[in-house]
């Protein structure tokens, strides 16, 4: 694991711009039972869903999108709301691991199709996390120099999901983001935590290579599950541990805490989690029963969400933290504090 608090230039989050979710298939709880169960449906099941974890409707992507498709609605939508980013982004960094052209650089084909002029292009994977390690990485280009970058988060997992794996298929959807980020000196980063704990890759992946062979096994492209008896209780505790972690290394205490805003996989759990930690319900951000999982795009959806149907300023001396953890096992998170 890396924990870092030595950044001399701060940042802050500009437009952030989703796909059009209406081009995607709404799914509610009772819809994810039929797609698993042979058409059958059990309201105790759909009753758990939506109390226990919170969910009540996810978005798949259809057939003939794609994680880069959803990725360029949400670029488009940026560059709509922020024409300027185009001339001005020195670095354009596309986050994701359901990418199909994994051969391809998709943030160097995306800034080629929109026009970008002066873009350092990279993809990240790195699972549910992903996006904020790209925070991250975009932090230490504004503290090289950079005055201002794009971060998209795309994800289609529904197109690995094995429907009859309610432990994944349950909670999870599709969906992107894109959004601008700018060096600022309003905003203090107080700390910066990522890692990883490898042992756990196999709790869920999927297996499957490419080229992929004329006679393939279609169960080797969806999402398989190692069946490690501890990894529920393992990723509890990497939640936990590495929020502790990044609030001890930015010398916060939970109640300290103005604003959480974490990726999501079980709406009730994360508000656990954060209350664990000292943070009070009411700074916790929680847009999981119109979402669900989406991977690493719903950290960013639900700080959208947070801004915006709160109408929230940030004030002067608040604290902001983003916060995911995911499957790999990966965490990563950030702190900032508004000067």
């Amino acid at each position: 694991m890396i924990g870092a608090k030595s950044y001399t230039i701060g940042f802050q989050i500009g437009h952030v711009a989703t796909c059009d979710f209406s081009k995607l298939i709404p799914v509610k709880n009772a819809d994810i039972l039929r797609l698993g169960r042979a058409g059958t449906v059990d309201e105790r099941l759909v009753t758990f869903l939506g109390k226990k974890m919170g969910i009540e409707n996810r978005y798949h992507c259809p057939k003939d999108l794609n994680s880069l498709d959803l990725a360029r609605d949400a670029l488009k939508a940026l560059i709509e709301a922020e024409p300027s980013i185009v001339e001005e982004a020195e670095f354009l960094i596309l986050a994701g691991i359901s990418n199909p052209m994994p051969t391809v650089c998709t943030s160097s084909l995306l800034a080629g199709e929109f026009g970008f002029k002066h873009t350092s292009c990279w993809d990240l994977k790195s699972g549910c996390s992903t996006g904020i390690l790209a925070t991250m990485q975009a932090l230490d280009w504004l503290n090289l120099g950079a005055k201002k970058g794009v971060i998209i988060c795309t994800e289609t997992l529904t197109k690995f999901a094995n429907p009859e794996a309610l432990q994944m298929s349950a909670s999870t959807g599709d969906g992107a983001v894109a959004f601008s980020i700018h060096a600022s000196s309003d905003w203090e980063v107080l700390g910066a935590v990522h890692g990883t704990d490898a042992e756990y890759l196999k709790a869920m992946y999927v297996p499957g290579t490419f080229p992929v062979e004329e006679n393939f096994n279609p169960m080797d492209y969806v999402f398989a599950f190692d069946g490690k008896a501890d990894t529920i209780e393992k990723m509890g505790y990497h939640w936990q541990k590495s929020l502790q972690d990044l609030l001890e290394t930015s010398g916060l205490k939970g109640e300290e805490v103005d604003h959480y805003i974490a990726h999501q996989v079980d709406g009730k759990k994360n508000l656990a989690f954060a209350k664990s930690a000292g943070i009070k319900e009411e700074n916790v951000a929680l847009h999981f029963k119109d979402f669900g999982n989406m991977g690493c795009p719903t950290v960013f959806k639900n700080y959208k969400n947070w801004t915006e149907e709160k109408g929230k300023e940030f004030k002067s001396g608040e604290t902001l933290v983003l916060h995911a953890v995911g499957g790999g096992i990966s965490w990563a998170g950030i702190c900032l504090r508004k000067k």
